[in-house]
């Protein structure tokens, strides 16, 4: 009888099954690092809230260059024409005030440069409604004065910031304090302005002064519909622009 030493066999089933939980194991391992590296890292929101600021932010700094190179230029005119002797006033007059105009609008640009990098700040620092870049300046019409001012939101995952603004003028009027609303202030007799956006909002419009009335502060109010965002209220110094 011929005798036959069994072989040994190992079972593949085992190492298919090893192969199997491997892969699975390691994932699970990836997934639980990621997570907890996952809130080190800024919220996609936050930086899509961001993102167009910075973009407008690096705008105006290049609009702001360009406007620079100009007025070098004109300068450079300027000089080239009193270098020249030359007597021609008009031509003088045509360069400084395209030079003047150049010069206004580069502090504009500045202006609106700083009050964006601020927006940037308090959007990453804290949360909340801001009103920020308030100014007056005159008009070409008597007791008429154009007022601006920007609000804008800092709120995680916040949609549209809805609500209103209402303005009134604080000061004197025979010597006797007086609160003005805005209906009394502005040809359109409008009670409150509408407030809709999603990052910020340039707010701008005139006020007109009643005779007799001597002005010393205008209170911004900010009255939003959305529960998520808190009322502010902030009072400005009546102080017009040179």
């Amino acid at each position: 009888m011929k005798i036959t030493t069994p072989k040994i066999v190992q079972s593949r089933s085992r190492w298919v099954y090893l192969w199997g939980v491997v892969p699975i194991v390691l994932g699970a391992v990836l997934l639980v690092g990621w997570q907890g590296y996952l809130p080190q890292l800024s919220p996609v929101k936050d930086i899509d809230q961001i993102s167009p600021l910075q973009k407008r932010i690096k705008e105006q700094a290049q609009e702001i260059a360009s406007l620079e190179e100009e007025r070098g230029h004109l300068r450079e005119q300027i000089a080239a024409l009193e270098r020249a002797g030359q007597i021609d006033k008009e031509a003088m007059r045509e360069v400084r005030e395209e030079l003047k105009q150049s010069r206004s609008s580069y502090m504009e640009m500045e202006n609106e440069l700083a009050l964006l990098r601020g927006i940037v700040e308090t959007s990453i620092k804290s949360e909340g409604l801001y009103i920020q870049g308030f100014r007056l300046d005159k008009s070409e019409e008597a007791q008429l004065y154009r007022y601006r001012f920007t609000v804008s939101q800092s709120l995680k995952n916040a949609g549209a910031a809805v609500g209103w603004i209402e303005l009134a003028l604080e000061g004197e009027k025979d010597g006797e304090p007086s609160l003005l609303p805005l209906k009394e202030i502005t040809k359109e007799k409008d009670e409150k302005l509408k407030m809709r956006f999603r990052h910020f909002q340039d707010v701008d419009g005139l006020i007109q002064l009643p005779e007799g009335f001597n002005p010393e502060r205008v209170i911004v109010e900010i009255n939003p519909t959305n529960n998520k965002l808190p009322q502010i209220k902030k009072t400005f110094d009546w102080l017009v622009a040179e």
